[in-house]
């Protein structure tokens, strides 16, 4: 295996433990329900609380990585993450059980920049299929904690089940991040602090960093969305069990690992490294299966799994894409900073959505609440298709890239 493979095998492997509870939160959904006595808003509100605790440190973290380093990055955010769920053991508090995935998804933030540095400055052909394998991590770590947190949980109890998780988390990241070396053409502490935050703020006015941004903060809100409400829906419209329905939960992760290898593959392969046409097909497929869920019904399992399948491909496998075009944009001096910057606004986005959809959902219908969810994902095209638009017009073509 060729150094750059092996990289990529190393941040896939740390991106997976980071993703178990980060991704499969959801599983545990309808145990977190029955033991707190949880409205489907205060639900949502867990998943905001993650999400929020990585938008707030996103940005930081991108720009720490490209001064400190990769591989600094992810040591430091296994083990505070690690640490984080071993303190939500310590109290039976639903408020303290927010507070504590708050950190841990603070901790979680350095996971994507810090990969998708690495990943930039160790391929420079085959970029998006690199990025979608590496981001494969966080689907592979959500199917892993989609089957066995119920089953933890169900032996051991939600404490049994965070300690688990912990466990996963620390012992990926050791294995990562012992072996790894950065590449010697991008050595983290040649630029300054200052050159790195003044080089961010050129990058919050390029036009391709907000066209996909935008497109993906939509995506992002789909993604927690299915992450928080998949099971709930199986559980109270369609009638299954809570195993049945994090079974669905898991082939929707297991889709998505499909989904970021093959978008990044058409991306490359057959597209010619063209990232905005495929974001704007992913958007039409989550925006069908999203309505497909809306129209549920009792006894409806195929069309459960069909559809959380479908949403798994699109709604949860844009993510690969997004790495590589926004790590292209920042280029392998501000790749980290490209998506610490773009991540802090898809995060505060995965943040509202959750609380938005469950407070929704409790004043009408989830029906209604996942016909909402369809709408806004169609609206996503539109951000992409104006990117693609604004980059072929004459002026943009003459100026250069």
């Amino acid at each position: 295996m060729t150094q750059r493979w092996r990289v990529l095998a190393l941040m896939t492997t740390a991106q997976a433990g980071a993703s178990v509870m980060q991704q499969a939160l959801g599983s545990l959904s309808p145990i977190l329900v029955v033991a707190f006595g949880l409205t489907k808003a205060q639900l949502g509100f867990a998943f905001t609380a993650l999400m929020f605790g990585s938008a707030s440190f996103t940005a930081t973290a991108g720009v720490m990585t490209d001064r400190w380093g990769e591989r600094r990055m992810v040591l430091y955010s296994g083990i505070a993450m690690a640490i984080s769920l071993l303190a939500a053991t310590l109290f039976p508090s639903y408020p303290w059980l927010v507070f504590c995935i708050f950190l841990f998804g603070a901790a979680y933030a350095a996971s994507t920049p810090a990969g998708g540095r690495a990943i930039l400055a160790w391929f420079d052909r085959d970029r998006g299929i690199a990025m979608g394998i590496r981001q494969t991590g966080v689907p592979v770590g959500g199917l892993l904690g989609a089957l066995t947190l119920p089953f933890v949980a169900h032996v051991a109890g939600l404490r049994g089940a965070f300690v688990y998780a912990a466990a996963i988390t620390l012992v990926t990241t050791l294995i990562a991040v012992v072996p790894y070396r950065e590449s010697p053409d991008t050595r983290a502490g040649d630029s300054s602090l200052g050159s790195v935050v003044r080089g961010m703020r050129t990058l919050a006015r390029d036009p391709r960093l907000i066209g996909v941004t935008l497109t993906c903060m939509i995506l992002s809100g789909i993604q927690q969305t299915m992450n928080a409400f998949v099971t709930v829906t199986g559980v109270t419209i369609v009638g299954v069990s809570p195993a049945v329905a994090a079974l669905a939960f898991a082939c929707a992760q297991g889709a998505a690992v499909a989904g970021r290898l093959g978008w990044g593959f058409v991306s490359d392969r057959v597209l010619h490294g063209e990232r905005l046409v495929p974001l704007a097909a992913i958007c039409v497929l989550a925006a069908l299966a999203t309505a497909a869920l809306s129209a549920s019904h009792a006894g409806g399992v195929v069309p459960l799994f069909a559809a959380a399948i479908v949403l798994g491909f699109s709604g949860a496998g844009w993510n690969g894409l997004m790495a590589a075009a926004l790590a292209e944009v920042g280029g392998t001096e501000r790749a980290a900073s490209a998506l610490g910057l773009a991540l802090t606004a898809i995060f505060l986005t995965s943040a509202i959505a959750p609380t938005a959809f469950g407070a929704t959902a409790d004043h009408s219908s989830l029906r209604v609440a996942w016909l909402v969810a369809s709408a806004l994902a169609l609206a996503g095209v539109v951000p992409v298709l104006w990117l693609r638009t604004h980059l072929r017009s004459p002026d943009r073509r003459s100026a250069g890239p």
